[in-house]
């Protein structure tokens, strides 16, 4: 069944997407969200539960909306028929905005970023509650990645302060790994690279960093681990890294004001469980491809949510610096 709607409200255009064991019910609009009409049918107040039945999802639009349907609705689905209930998918533009319906009770469970999930622990950790963290895809899959601040083997650095006076690439002023991580080890160095570099490029993608890199074009940079070795065997390891940063956690699934303790936990043991072999009634895989290939989840590990630290240690250096830049 199927029924087209669009809900715009308090700056949130999302996609509601009713998933049970029955049916999945896509409510969506292509016109409406184009002009961006206010609630056009009525509909109740975005993220509102409907029954105690019903579980409100939240996750920010990280691609298409093809691929957004194509990768959760069917590990919802999964989801919803070990717990007995249905979820709804509400997609944000932003991710920020979910954390404001977490706390109010509106979305109970949500894919959250790491940043998104610290700022949480720094604001309002009583009504976050950590669920579990997504582990990437591919063949070691790993629920955590490192940043990098590398240069050419080439080059005399051999620590990070080694390269004063020489010029640097970072990714652009949105990234974690290739600006705000890097950032965070030159500001815990007592760095400010303002200062201390001849010259500071925002050179757009990890790969156009270490590329500049191995051109001469930058003398240091920043990238993520997976990016540096693919760097590394196109150019014949002529790399080095100089600073590496702590572990950085993937995204965190979290639950909302008023989730009970019973239900996080049922739901960790789901999301735990889940295999390739783990299938819906009908046979569709709960780890649709959509999931494990645009979007490189594989699978779920459970930690501590002490895992999230380091974010929250990045949050805290790099938030005045920001604010400047």
């Amino acid at each position: 069944m199927i029924k087209n709607t669009c809900i715009k409200n308090y700056r949130v255009l999302r996609l509601l997407l009713t998933v049970s064991v029955i049916s999945c019910a896509c409510i969506f609009s292509h016109g409406a969200l184009a002009r961006g009409q206010d609630n056009p049918l009525g509909r109740a107040e975005p993220g509102t539960p409907l029954a105690g039945d019903v579980i409100n999802f939240g996750v920010e639009y990280l691609e298409s909306e093809a691929v957004m349907n194509q990768a959760f609705v069917p590990l919802l689905n999964y989801m919803g028929e070990k717990l007995g209930k249905q979820f709804v998918i509400n997609y944000f533009l932003e991710d920020k905005d979910i954390l404001t319906h977490l706390v109010n009770g509106r979305i109970q469970v949500a894919h959250f970023s790491s940043q998104s999930y610290a700022r949480a622990l720094m604001t309002h950790e009583s009504d976050v509650h950590y669920i579990a963290t997504v582990s990437n895809s591919g063949d070691d899959p790993s629920d955590f990645y490192y940043g990098y601040i590398f240069t050419r083997k080439d080059n005399p650095a051999q620590n990070l302060r080694d390269l004063k006076g020489y010029s640097f690439g970072f990714v652009n002023r949105t990234s974690g790994s290739g600006y705000y991580y890097p950032l965070m080890l030159c500001l815990k160095a007592g760095i400010d690279p303002q200062t201390f570099f001849s010259r500071i490029l925002f050179l757009g993608e990890h790969p156009d960093v270490t590329q500049w890199v191995i051109n001469g074009k930058a003398d240091a940079g920043a990238t993520y681990d997976g990016n540096f070795r693919n760097a590394m065997q196109q150019c014949g390891n002529c790399l080095k890294i100089i600073e590496k940063t702590p572990p950085i956690p993937n995204e965190p699934w979290v639950a909302g004001k008023g989730v009970s303790r019973e239900m996080i936990n049922k739901i960790q043991q789901i999301l735990l469980s889940i295999s390739s072999d783990s299938c819906s009634a009908d046979g569709t895989p709960a780890i649709n491809p959509g999931l494990r290939q645009q979007l490189e989840i594989d699978s779920f590990t459970v930690h501590d949510p002490s895992f999230y630290q380091v974010v929250v240690d990045m949050l805290h250096y790099t938030e005045n610096m920001s604010r400047e830049n």
